[in-house]
C-alpha cells in the first residue's frame, strides 16, 4: 500500500490537541431562521446581515434574489457535519441534518438544484442565480450532500442513503454540463464538483464517479500555472475555454484542495506533491497581498472577503492532513492570521459575538455580517483548530509582514514628458489607465523593503509589436523587450527595495501604435514575516534568492526593516466666521477632497474611490442652486459651503482649535462612501473638560440611517467618467448640544471613509 493511503486517516476525525481557536457560533444562531419553502418548514440562514448605529444587527435580504440560499446552508451543514466529527455532539449533528433537509428541500425531482427562496416563501426560480443549470449551487450542495452521507453513515444510517441517492441525481446533472472535463468548462465551478464527486466515491465506488474524478483532476492538473516568470505561479487558471490569458479569483478556488483528495482517492503521490508545490507558490501572493479578489488584466486587490480566505485556509489544512508538511501548515495558520489582524489594516474581521464582516477595502471594513462570510470564516477556524499547537505562534494578530506587495496605478505615476495620455473607464483598476506611445518614463516614489522584487504590469489594450521595458530602483535596473498580450499580466523586469523611499522609474519605448498600462504591481521574492512571540522572522524562499536558504526557516530577530513615514496628523488653528448667532469654522486649510463637482471638474472629482486619482461625485450645480451667499440653511442653521476644488475632509484623527468661546449646540455637515459608518469626535473645552459627540454618517447615496437628518438631496450623481448616473445621493447633518464653558478645540477620529464638508456652532 502506497505512503498516501497510510495517511488517509489524518482526515478523519480525530481528538488532538490543536490551535487554540474560539469558534463562537453566536451570530451565525442569529442568522438561523426557519422559512416556509413552498409549505416545507425548514431551517436555513439569513443571507444578509446589517449592522445598526447602536451595533447590533439587522436581518437583510438580497433584492432580486431573496431571503435565503443553497449556496449558504450547504456551507452550514459541512461547517456543522465537520463540528459532529470532531466533537460527536448531538447539537452539531442536529444542526448538520436540519441544513441538509434544506438542501433537500430545494433539490428539484431532476435532481437539479434551485439556489434562493423570497421572503413569501416560494422558490425563485428564475433569477440568473437562482435558476437550474448546473451551476455552482447545485456543485456546493452536491459536496454538501455527499460529505453528509459520508459522516453520517454510522450515526444514522438510513439517512446517509437518502442522502447518498440525493447526491447522485446532482452529480448526474452535473455531468450533462461537462465539457473536456470541466463543468460548464471552467475550473473554479469544477474544484467544488470534484471535492463532492470524491466524497460520493468514498461511499458508493461507483465507476462513474471515479472516471469523471480522474477527468476533471486531469483537466486541473492541465491549467496549473507553474511559469516562473507569472504572477500566476501556483494558481489554477480559472478563464474561459476560449481566452488564451490566464484570469484567476481568490473566491471559490479550490482546485488544489480537490486535486490533494483525489490524490488521496487515486493514491497518486505525484499529483499530492503537484498541488503541495503549487500551494506553496501560490502564497507567495496571498501571504504579501492578502486574499486578493481577482487577478486578470490587473490585480484587483479589494474586497478581501472571508470566502477568498477560506479557500486557501481550507486548502493548505487538507494538504498538510495528508502530506505532514510543516511549511504547509505554517503558511495555513498564516493566511488564517488575516481574520485577526495580519492584514493591511491591521484590524480584525471577527466581531465580538462570531460576527464574520463581509470584507475589507482599501480603507474600511465593512462590518455588515452575512451568511457567506460568517460560514467561511467559521469554516476557516474550524480547519485551524486541527493544526497541531505546534503552528500556534503563526496564528497571531501582532505578525508583522516585512515585505508586503505593492500595486501602484499608472495614471498617478509622475509623467513627465512621455507621451501618454490619461482616460478614464470601467473595467480597469482605479477607473482609469495611461495610453503609452512613444517613448516614456514614469515616476513614483516608493519605499520597498531591501529583498528582490519582481515587477508585473497590468495592461488592457495593446496595438503595438514589442515593447522595451527599463526598470530602475536605487542601484538596481532591469531591461527587457517583450511582446505583449491585450488584458495581461506580465513580468517587466526586477528589482531590490532601498528600504527607504526612492524614486521608481519604469522608461522604455514603444516602436509603432500604443498600449494600455493599467498598473504596475511588486512581489517580493520572498516572504519575511515578524513573530514577535519568538523575537524572530521567519523566511519564505521558494525564489533562492541568495543569501538565504531554500524553503522555510527562522531567524534570530527582525532581520528586513523599511524605513517608515510619520504622517503627522495636524493639529490647525482656524478661524471663526461670524454670520449673526452662528460661527462658521473655516476648514478650508484642512479639505483634502473634492466630492462636489462643477461642471468642468466632473471628470476629476473623486468623492469615493481613495484608491485611485478619478472616483463618482456630487454634482455641485445642483447644490448651488439652493445656496444664498454659499450658505446652506436648514431649518435655522447655514452651514458655510465651498463647491470649487477642495470641498470636504476625510476623518483622519485631525484637530482644529479657535478663539475659545461659549457655544449652545454644533452641527457637522457631511456623509460617508461605502458604507455607514459610527465614530465620535472629541470637544475640548478651555478648563480641560472634555465632551464625545457622533460623528456618524451613512453612505452618501444610501438614505439616513445613523440618527441623523438629511440637508441636501441631489437628484443624481456623476460617475467616475464625468457621466451621470440617475441615482439620488445626499447630504446629511446633525446638530449636539455643547456644555456651558468655553469651546476651544475639536478632535476628529480616525475614519476616512467619513467627510465633513462644513461645521457651524452657534452662540448661546
Amino acid at each position: 500500500m502506497k505512503k498516501i493511503l497510510a495517511l488517509f486517516i489524518i482526515v478523519l476525525p480525530v481528538a488532538l490537541a490543536g490551535i487554540n481557536v474560539e469558534l463562537d457560533l453566536g451570530h451565525l444562531e442569529f442568522l438561523r431562521d426557519e422559512f416556509d419553502i413552498e409549505g416545507s418548514v425548514e431551517a436555513g440562514y439569513w443571507i444578509y446581515a446589517d449592522r445598526q448605529p447602536d451595533g447590533s444587527y439587522r436581518h437583510a435580504q438580497a433584492p432580486g434574489e431573496g431571503v435565503t440560499c443553497v449556496d449558504d446552508v450547504a456551507r452550514a451543514a459541512i461547517l456543522y457535519l465537520r463540528l459532529f466529527e470532531k466533537s460527536a455532539e448531538e447539537s452539531h449533528y442536529l444542526k448538520a441534518r436540519e441544513a441538509l433537509d434544506f438542501l433537500l428541500a430545494m433539490q428539484d425531482v431532476d435532481g437539479d438544484f434551485f439556489n434562493f427562496i423570497f421572503a413569501d416563501g416560494k422558490i425563485n426560480r428564475n433569477g440568473p442565480t437562482s435558476r437550474k443549470g448546473g451551476n455552482w449551487w447545485t456543485a456546493r450542495g452536491l459536496w454538501a450532500l455527499s460529505t453528509g452521507a459520508w459522516v453520517l453513515s454510522q450515526r444514522d444510517p438510513s439517512y446517509s442513503m437518502e442522502l447518498a441517492r440525493a447526491s447522485h441525481k446532482a452529480f448526474r446533472v452535473l455531468l450533462n454540463y461537462e465539457r473536456d472535463g470541466l463543468i460548464q468548462g471552467y475550473t473554479d465551478i469544477s474544484s467544488v464538483a470534484l471535492l463532492g464527486a470524491v466524497e460520493l466515491y468514498r461511499i458508493s465506488n461507483d465507476l462513474e464517479v471515479l472516471n469523471f474524478i480522474k477527468r476533471c483532476s486531469g483537466s486541473l492538473r492541465s491549467k496549473l500555472i507553474t511559469d516562473n516568470d507569472s504572477i500566476f505561479r501556483g494558481l489554477v487558471d480559472e478563464n474561459a475555454p476560449q481566452e488564451n490569458v490566464p484570469h484567476w479569483h481568490g473566491w471559490g478556488s479550490r482546485q488544489l484542495e480537490a486535486l490533494a483528495m483525489t490524490a488521496l482517492a487515486l493514491e497518486d503521490d505525484e499529483m499530492l506533491g503537484l498541488a503541495a508545490d503549487a500551494f506553496k507558490d501560490g502564497a507567495m501572493l496571498l501571504l504579501s497581498a492578502g486574499p486578493v479578489y481577482s487577478l486578470s488584466g490587473f490585480v484587483q486587490l479589494f474586497p478581501q472577503i472571508a470566502y477568498a480566505a477560506e479557500a486557501a485556509i481550507s486548502t493548505g489544512y487538507t494538504l498538510f492532513s495528508i502530506t505532514n508538511d510543516r511549511e504547509i501548515a505554517t503558511i495555513t495558520a498564516l493566511l488564517g492570521s488575516w481574520f485577526i489582524g495580519l492584514n493591511s489594516l491591521g484590524q480584525s474581521m471577527i466581531g465580538p459575538n462570531g460576527e464574520g464582516y463581509d470584507g475589507m477595502e482599501f480603507s474600511h471594513i465593512n462590518r455588515n455580517a452575512g451568511a457567506e462570510s460568517t460560514i467561511s470564516m467559521l469554516l476557516s477556524l474550524e480547519r485551524l483548530s486541527r493544526l497541531p499547537d505546534e503552528y500556534e505562534k503563526y496564528f497571531s494578530g501582532t505578525i508583522e509582514l516585512l515585505t508586503p506587495a505593492k500595486v501602484i496605478e499608472a495614471e498617478a505615476m509622475r509623467t513627465g514628458l512621455s507621451e501618454v495620455d490619461t482616460f478614464q473607464g470601467t473595467g480597469i483598476s482605479g477607473n482609469a489607465s495611461l495610453k503609452v506611445s512613444g517613448v516614456f518614463s514614469l515616476r513614483e516614489s516608493v519605499a520597498l523593503p531591501p529583498v528582490p522584487y519582481s515587477a508585473f504590469a497590468g495592461v488592457g489594450n495593446v496595438q503595438t509589436g514589442p515593447v522595451s521595458f527599463t526598470l530602475r530602483l536605487g542601484e538596481s535596473r532591469s531591461e527587457v523587450t517583450l511582446s505583449i498580450a491585450r488584458n495581461s499580466i506580465f513580468k517587466v523586469g526586477g528589482i531590490t527595495g532601498t528600504g527607504q523611499d526612492s524614486t521608481l522609474t519604469l522608461g522604455g519605448k514603444v516602436g509603432s501604435g500604443s498600449f494600455d498600462l493599467d498598473q504596475l504591481v511588486f512581489l517580493p521574492d520572498l516572504i519575511a514575516l515578524y513573530i514577535p512571540e519568538s523575537d524572530e522572522t521567519l523566511v519564505l524562499n521558494h525564489r533562492a534568492v541568495p543569501g538565504y536558504e531554500e524553503g522555510m526557516t527562522a531567524l534570530p530577530g527582525r532581520i528586513v526593516s523599511t524605513e517608515r513615514k510619520i504622517v503627522q496628523v495636524p493639529t490647525v488653528a482656524v478661524d471663526l466666521i461670524e454670520n449673526l448667532d452662528q460661527v462658521h469654522l473655516d476648514l478650508r486649510a484642512l479639505f483634502d477632497n473634492d466630492g462636489l463637482a462643477t461642471a468642468d471638474e466632473r471628470k476629476s472629482s473623486n468623492f469615493d474611490n481613495p484608491q485611485g486619482i478619478f472616483g463618482a461625485s456630487y454634482p455641485a450645480q445642483e447644490l448651488e442652486k439652493s445656496l444664498i451667499d454659499g450658505r446652506l440653511e436648514i431649518s435655522g442653521v447655514e452651514f458655510a459651503i465651498t463647491t470649487k476644488g477642495r470641498d470636504n475632509m476625510r476623518l483622519t484623527g485631525q484637530a482644529v482649535t479657535f478663539v475659545p468661546e461659549v457655544f449652545s449646540r454644533i452641527c457637522i455637515l457631511g456623509s460617508a462612501n461605502h458604507g455607514d459608518y459610527t465614530g465620535q469626535a472629541m470637544l475640548v473645552y478651555e478648563d480641560g473638560t472634555t465632551q464625545n459627540i457622533s460623528v456618524s454618517f451613512s453612505d452618501w447615496c444610501g438614505g439616513p440611517s445613523m440618527g441623523e437628518d438629511i440637508a441636501f438631496t441631489f437628484p443624481s450623481r456623476y460617475d467616475n467618467t464625468g457621466n451621470i448616473e440617475r441615482i439620488k445621493c445626499m447630504l446629511y447633518y446633525r446638530c449636539i448640544e455643547t456644555l456651558d464653558r468655553p469651546l476651544k478645540t475639536i478632535v476628529f477620529p480616525q475614519i476616512p471613509n467619513v467627510h465633513i464638508f462644513a461645521i457651524t456652532l452657534r452662540r448661546k
